[in-house]
């Protein structure tokens, strides 16, 4: 039977879980482990999925250096994502993180110290 403009398609949905797993972990041994070198696994960064992954990475590791360095954070549900504002005293930065992201950022302690998250977190 082919598919149809309303049709449910697994194996579109199974692929891009997976894409989605791929690249939470690469981010997730990123950050874990400092001697994951770019040029040794040139492969897995030279996928859109792997380029994503450490455009992430780098975005999640500034807005924790912002945090760390004493910015004021709100944290405000906006549909599917979450908007985070970081004030300085020069300074007003806003990022958009999706729920993943906002875990991935809460493993740094100093992070969820500083970030105002609601009871369930």
């Amino acid at each position: 039977m082919p598919d149809g403009p309303g049709r449910f398609r697994p194996r579109r949905i199974a692929c891009y879980a997976r894409r989605v797993d791929f690249v939470e972990r690469v981010i997730l041994r990123l950050r874990e482990q400092p001697g994951f070198s770019r040029n040794r696994h040139y492969q897995a960064f030279s996928s859109p999925e792997g380029k994503r992954a450490l455009r992430i990475h780098r975005h999640l590791r500034s807005l924790e250096q912002a945090l760390a360095a004493g910015a004021r954070a709100t944290l405000e549900q906006e549909g599917e994502r979450l908007r985070l504002t970081l004030t300085g005293a020069r300074y007003r930065r806003v990022a958009f993180l999706t729920q993943a992201e906002l875990r991935i950022l809460c493993r740094n302690p100093e992070a969820r110290a500083a970030l105002p998250l609601p009871g369930g977190w």
